[in-house]
C-alpha cells in the first residue's frame, strides 16, 4: 500500500517546507486501509459443539510506504531531480531520527487532515543507474488506526448547554479529550455529561434566599429517594465533618448502598430555573483560579496548570480520587451542561477504522 498525500508533517517538519513531494513509483494502486481481528474464544468439544466469543482483538497495526522526490514543479530537469549526498542525509535524518512512536500529519489529496502514529521502520533510496532520485519509506503504525482531529471552543458566563459529536468508527467504544480551561473567576465549576449520565429523578425546587436553604431542600429530595427505593444515603464530609457542596451550593455528592451492600457514587444539582436532577456518573468538578489555565488531559487522567506542570487534586478541591469523573465522549451525540465563568478549549482525535488515506 502506498501513499499519495499532497503534503505530510512529521518531528517538526514538512515535505513542503523541503521542497519535497509525495508520489508512487510503482503500479500499486492499494490504498492504505486495513482491519485485522481475531476472536478471543472457547474451544469446542462433543458438548459444546460452537465457541462462545468473549470480544474481539486487532492482529495487525497499519503500515504503508511514502515514496518521496524533489518537488517536480521547482525542480523541472532530470539533473535537478538528483538527489546529492547531502541532500540524501538529510531527508534520511530528518524521517529515522526519532527514536519513539510520532505523530505523522498526513493532507491528503481531497485536503483532508488525517494524523497516524507511528515511525520509519525502513527508508531506502530509489534510483536508477546508480543516481538518486527519491526515498522509498516505510511507516509503521501503533495500532490500526488513522484519526482524525477535532477541535471546540465553548464560552461559558454562569451556566452553559452545549452538545459535542463523536463520529468515530468504534460505535462501542469512547474518545477521551484534552479540554484546556481559562477560568475568569476564582470559583467551583462543574462539567456535567448528560449523555454518559444516568439521570435518577428530576423536578423543580422552590427557589430560596440563599443558596444554602435551596441545597436543603435538594438534600430532602435526595434523602426521600433514597428512602423510597431502599437505599442507605451517606454524604461526602469534609475535615471539618461538614456535608460537601460545590459549586456555590448548587451541587452535591452523595453515596447509595443498596439491599445487597453494593456501594455507588451519585450526585446531584439545581440550576437557576429551580430545576434538580439526581443523577450517577458523568459529572466532573473543581476548583478554579481566575486567569490561571487548568488543562484536563482525560486519556491520561491529569491535571496540569499553565506550565504543564502536574496539579495535586487536593489544589484543585477535589478531596478523594475517586470522587473524578474523567470526560469521554459516547459514540454520536454528547450534551453537556457546564456551571461557571471560564472558556473551553477542548480537542479530541476521532479514530477511523476504515479511512483511506
Amino acid at each position: 500500500m502506498i501513499l499519495v498525500c499532497k503534503d505530510f508533517e512529521f518531528d517538526e517538519q514538512t515535505l513542503k517546507q523541503q521542497e519535497l513531494s509525495s508520489v508512487n513509483f510503482d503500479d500499486d494502486t492499494s490504498l492504505p486501509s486495513s482491519i485485522v481481528r481475531e476472536m478471543e474464544s472457547t474451544t469446542m468439544n462433543k458438548y459444546r459443539p460452537e465457541v462462545t466469543g468473549f470480544g474481539t482483538s486487532y492482529t495487525e497495526v497499519l503500515s504503508f510506504e511514502i515514496h518521496i522526490t524533489k518537488d517536480y514543479e521547482r525542480n523541472t530537469s532530470q539533473d535537478e531531480l538528483e538527489f546529492s549526498t547531502e541532500e540524501y542525509e538529510r531527508t534520511i535524518s530528518w524521517l529515522s531520527s526519532p527514536q519513539e512512536h510520532r505523530w505523522l500529519k498526513i493532507t491528503t489529496q481531497q485536503g483532508e487532515i488525517v494524523k497516524v502514529k507511528g515511525y520509519f521502520s525502513s527508508v531506502t533510496p530509489y534510483e536508477n543507474w546508480g543516481i538518486c532520485y527519491g526515498l522509498r519509506c516505510t511507516f509503521t503504525c501503533n495500532s490500526p488506526f488513522s484519526y482524525v482531529e477535532k477541535q471546540d471552543q465553548q464560552v461559558i458566563t454562569r451556566s452553559k448547554n452545549f452538545m459535542l459529536q463523536n463520529t468515530s468508527s468504534d460505535k462501542y467504544g469512547y474518545v477521551y479529550p484534552v479540554i484546556n480551561i481559562y477560568p475568569k473567576a476564582t470559583e467551583q465549576i462543574y462539567i456535567h455529561n448528560l449523555s454518559d449520565s444516568k439521570t435518577l429523578e428530576n423536578g423543580t425546587l422552590s427557589l430560596q434566599s440563599t443558596n444554602k436553604l435551596t441545597l436543603q431542600l435538594l438534600m430532602g429530595k435526595i434523602e426521600n429517594y433514597a428512602k423510597m427505593n431502599g437505599y442507605t444515603l451517606e454524604y461526602v464530609y469534609d475535615k471539618e465533618n461538614h456535608v460537601v457542596s460545590v459549586c456555590n451550593n448548587t451541587a452535591i455528592l452523595f453515596y447509595l448502598t443498596d439491599s445487597y451492600g453494593v456501594k455507588n457514587k451519585y450526585g446531584a444539582y439545581y440550576i437557576e430555573n429551580g430545576q434538580y436532577y439526581i443523577f450517577q456518573g458523568g459529572f466532573f468538578y473543581c476548583q478554579t483560579q481566575r486567569d490561571l489555565k487548568l488543562k484536563l488531559d482525560c486519556k491520561n487522567l491529569a491535571l496540569y496548570d499553565e506550565l504543564d506542570r502536574s496539579v495535586v487534586f487536593e489544589r484543585v478541591g477535589i478531596q478523594e480520587e475517586d470522587n473524578i469523573y474523567w470526560i469521554r465522549l459516547i459514540h454520536g451525540h454528547n450534551t453537556f451542561r457546564v456551571f461557571g465563568n471560564m472558556t473551553l478549549d477542548i480537542s479530541y482525535l476521532e479514530p477511523r477504522k476504515g479511512a483511506l488515506i
